[in-house]
């Protein structure tokens, strides 16, 4: 009994981690509305622009400086769009993904490249803070890695649909 009670905190946290990439995705447009998580996210990957239920061009790989930068340059008041914590971006990476596909709803996230993503760098300074989101083949995550990486950014979402004004960059 010890043992199972041990479990089940360990189990919870694993079903809520992959809670938003069983479900829960609601595709509108240029941008995915994550109910679980209630966030916004940009459908396409930075250099991607949505048209025809697709993702088209090809994304940008950036250095951390720059997808801060890209985050900042497109945050306002009527579109508060800003860089993924780990946790948001890791609970869009299915548990199971597609044999060759890669680890993301691909009808929510279409076109998404096999690569690492960026999340916001966490608070604190413990030695993993950098964490990043693969979600080529089967998904992985890592910390502490340098290089260029795509991004995906998110806006907290308030339960009304952002500002017609607000565009995905």
């Amino acid at each position: 009994m010890t043992r199972l009670a041990c479990r089940l905190p360990l189990l919870a946290v694993a079903v809520m981690l992959t809670a938003t990439a069983q479900g829960d995705l609601l595709p509108q447009g240029d941008r995915v509305i994550d109910t679980a998580q209630s966030l916004v996210w940009q459908r396409c990957s930075k250099g991607q622009a949505f048209a025809d239920e697709r993702c088209q061009g090809t994304a940008t790989r950036m250095t951390f400086l720059e997808a801060r930068a890209e985050a900042r340059a497109r945050h306002s008041r009527a579109c508060p769009w800003r860089l993924p914590r780990f946790h948001e971006l890791n609970a869009l990476r299915l548990p199971s993904p597609a044999e060759h596909g890669p680890a993301i709803d691909t009808a929510a996230f279409p076109d998404t490249p096999a690569g690492w993503y960026w999340t916001e760098a966490s608070a604190g300074g413990h030695s993993q803070q950098d964490c990043f989101v693969d979600f080529a083949g089967a998904g992985r995550t890592r910390c502490n890695m340098g290089g260029s990486f795509y991004l995906r950014l998110v806006m907290d979402h308030d339960g009304e649909a952002p500002s017609p004004t607000c565009r995905t960059p």
